[in-house]
């Protein structure tokens, strides 16, 4: 029997008992076409230097433990079951360079090849200085044109320094043209932790600002369907989520954590938008940090934000096999 058609009579036997998303997540090797390819970035020397807490090199072992322990193909919520996807798992990417642009080469180099494979990548992060490179690496897959994106944040990260920083990658990235300004928008920024000339810049960039007291009164979905309309319409997208977003009650297991921030549901409602956007090819958590989190409640935070977006996958994927969409 060909191995290829024996993988297929495999995973449609695997899918057919699937109960958890564990039985559905096979390594990248089993699945060289797939719906959403997950990747890990063991990142945190740039937070590290933005004076932030070590310990994001963690993230994605600590993602992969949640999302295997607790998540069931099945959502109540939408409906939906996520066992037809086809979800593979990269493993992490090698990034011990002493250098820390050589470990950015790294990155940009291997999503690039990633998201030419994948149709969707899902990264399992770590510092949030990541998202210059993988970001870049969503450019080079898109015939090196600007792309649209959303991060969802407390913090801007458009400090204007020399260094790739967990405070620079959005700045850097608009910069250097890899993003369109006015394809970008930033959700959930707070009141008093962002400079004035941070704000400025996004302004003169015609980039997009929410800040958290706006979703606080008026809701994710009002803001996030904006930003992912001005995101897609010219091309393929990202959204990234930084965790400390959310409130340190829901996540203290971050690199810099806030008392004010995103509840779970918001933060549930936003993945879920993004998956449904098949031009949304580059999904990431950032910042987990499990050396601080309590019985490992952040990072099961995160892994139920990744299971949001692939249930938003799975429910457009559905839509269309249904010709609803």
């Amino acid at each position: 029997m060909p191995r290829a058609f024996f993988y297929i009579r495999l995973l449609n036997t695997l899918s057919a008992m699937a109960t958890f998303l564990r039985d559905i997540i096979r390594p990248a090797a089993e699945l060289p076409a797939a719906d959403v390819c997950l990747v890990g970035l063991p990142l945190d020397f740039g937070t590290v230097l933005e004076g932030g807490r070590a310990g994001a090199v963690g993230a994605p072992d600590a993602i992969r433990r949640e999302l295997r322990r607790y998540h069931k193909v099945y959502n109540l919520e939408h409906d939906v079951s996520l066992d037809q996807l086809r979800l593979a798992n990269a493993g992490s990417l090698d990034l011990h360079e002493h250098d820390h642009a050589r470990n950015h080469a790294h990155i940009r180099e291997q999503l690039g090849k990633l998201l030419a494979q994948y149709p969707r990548v899902v990264v399992l992060g770590g510092s949030h200085d990541g998202s210059y490179s993988t970001v870049r690496g969503l450019f080079d897959a898109s015939g090196g044109k600007p792309v649209g994106g959303i991060n969802l944040d407390a913090h801007a990260d458009v400090k204007d320094k020399p260094e790739i920083s967990s405070g620079t990658p959005f700045g850097k990235l608009l910069r250097e043209g890899f993003v369109a300004g006015d394809r970008f928008t930033e959700i959930g920024l707070h009141s008093n932790l962002n400079t004035k000339e941070d704000v400025d810049f996004l302004n003169q960039q015609d980039a997009h600002i929410v800040p958290l007291a706006h979703v606080q009164k008026d809701g994710m979905e009002l803001y996030m369907t904006r930003a992912l309309s001005r995101a897609i319409k010219a091309g393929p997208a990202f959204v990234s989520f930084d965790i400390d977003g959310c409130a340190e009650a829901y996540a203290p297991g971050v690199s810099a954590p806030s008392a004010d921030g995103f509840t779970p549901r918001q933060a549930v409602e936003a993945a879920y938008l993004a998956g449904q956007k098949e031009e949304v090819r580059l999904f990431e958590v950032a910042e987990l940090n499990p050396l601080f989190d309590r019985d490992n409640q952040t990072a099961r935070l995160a892994a139920t934000i990744i299971t949001a977006f692939l249930t938003g996958v799975a429910a457009a994927v559905a839509d269309r096999a249904a010709g609803r969409r």
